[in-house]
């Protein structure tokens, strides 16, 4: 498996000597095109001018084979050839019928052809109908060659003039440039690697510090982040991790003081039980009807306790089997009024019930919505002076259930704890019953908030319109 740094800096490598390489060879093949056409038509303008001069010098009838006035003028145009820029390291061969060599007499007069190379560009010259220029190697080297019959119709058409192009010269600066561009490509190389080798440590740095974070919140600790980079991606990862860290810390703090809180509140109603079960097994108790009493009430604390652990971790483990249904808020209200009222009843309370004119239609699960409202104004039942209210009501696409008393109000300490597990104000029972009540309705898609005003504690439940 590769690493991360690994990863980013492979394309780079590759990318930094394949390009150089491409380029080079692209650079080589426009190159050799280039110079190859040059020189094609430089040999081309060289043979046109040699042809013009040869009309206006070739004034009188002579023959080729032995003619001095033709020697003379021919070494005449050579010199003028060698001076002009357009013949540059190019030479004149003249050939006479039967092949042989009129000038230069020996090869000795030719800068870069020998016999055996003069040869060959006969051979060339005799399978060459079309007179074109001809490229040729020999012994390793290029040349361009162009043949040509003398312009003067007095002068035996066998005759042929042809002019040959070395290309050493410029296949030499082509060499010498290549070999520049590869030092320098060399160095850019060395620096693309450096380069890339550092952008890939930037990243692959920041990537090896988080994981390791990761690795520490693994194992429980979830101190600050202290990693910073400037990579913006980055940075916000690792806020998210900072984040995450936070939450899973609040998380595990919750669970550990869940676990204890969950462990006091069975251990009381147990012990109770235990004791009295123990009491009468040995006889220390002789009022058993009374101790099975207690031991029958706290056995149905203790199973309420459970229902409600179970409840509350369904609903946050998203495991609870919910069931939506379109339900009119306003009948289902007028069901949990006569439950509350019976609880109302015990503490010598009243409980009032305000419904808009019009049905109201709301998705929802009518047990957990029931447990919501049951529980929130149970609580306000018990710290109520006289009376509870329920109150619906509708507007601008949002269903409103607020719950209120004409107690005293929540506790300023306790408020921002309320709906948390196990939190107990004054009265307080288990502590589960706003918690599962807050859970059930985020559950429903809803939310619940609490607050005071002068009449007393209020809660207020925020649902979405069925359509």
């Amino acid at each position: 498996m590769k690493t991360i740094k690994k990863k980013i800096l492979s394309p780079f490598l590759i990318l930094i000597i394949l390009l150089p390489i491409i380029t080079l060879l692209a650079f080589n093949i426009c190159i050799n095109i280039y110079v190859r056409n040059t020189a094609k038509e430089e040999l081309r303008n060289t043979a046109q001018t040699m042809n013009t001069l040869i009309k206006r010098e070739l004034i009188t009838d002579v023959l080729v084979d032995d003619s001095q006035q033709l020697n003379g003028v021919i070494l005449k145009l050579n010199g003028a050839l060698k001076a002009s820029k357009l013949a540059l390291n190019t030479e004149l061969l003249i050939f006479g019928k039967n092949g042989n060599l009129i000038y230069p007499r020996s090869d000795t007069d030719i800068s870069f052809l020998n016999n055996e190379s003069i040869q060959i560009i006969y051979n060339k010259m005799v399978n060459n109908e079309k007179n074109d220029v001809e490229t040729l190697r020999i012994e390793g080297n290029k040349y361009l060659m162009l043949s040509d019959n003398l312009a003067k119709q007095s002068i035996k058409r066998e005759t042929k003039l042809v002019f040959v192009t070395s290309l050493s010269s410029a296949n030499g600066l082509i060499t010498m440039v290549n070999t520049i561009l590869f030092i320098i490509m060399l160095f850019f190389i060395g620096i693309g690697i450096i380069v890339a080798n550092i952008i890939s440590n930037k990243i692959s740095r920041p990537v090896v510090a988080l994981s390791r974070i990761t690795e520490e919140i693994g194992e429980g600790s979830f101190e600050n982040l202290t990693q910073r980079t400037e990579i913006e991606e980055f940075h916000m990862l690792e806020n998210s991790i900072s984040l995450m860290s936070q939450k899973l810390h609040a998380y595990d703090n919750a669970q550990k003081a869940f676990l204890q809180n969950a462990s006091h509140e069975l251990r009381t109603p147990l012990m109770s039980i235990q004791g009295y079960s123990e009491g009468i097994e040995n006889g220390v108790l002789t009022d058993t009807k009374k101790a099975a009493s207690i031991i029958n009430n706290e056995s149905k604390k203790l199973n309420i306790l459970v229902d409600q652990l179970l409840t509350l971790s369904r609903i946050e483990n998203q495991t609870y089997g919910k069931t939506l249904e379109k339900l009119d808020l306003c009948n289902v209200l007028k069901e949990y009024h006569q439950r509350l009222e019976g609880i109302a009843l015990k503490e010598q309370k009243a409980v009032e019930l305000i419904l808009p004119e019009n049905s109201v239609f709301v998705m929802a699960d009518d047990n957990l919505l029931s447990q919501a409202i049951v529980n929130i104004a149970s609580n306000c039942i018990r710290y109520a002076k006289h009376t509870v209210r329920v109150h619906l009501s509708k507007q601008n696409g949002l269903i409103t259930i607020k719950i209120s008393d004409d107690g005293n109000g929540i506790n300023e300490d306790d408020l921002p704890h309320i709906f948390e597990r196990f939190y107990k104000g004054n009265k307080g029972n288990t502590g589960l019953g706003l918690a599962i009540a807050k859970s059930a309705i985020e559950f429903l898609g809803g939310k619940i908030v609490a607050y005071n005003d002068e009449s007393g504690a209020i809660f207020n439940i925020e649902l979405s319109v069925s359509k």
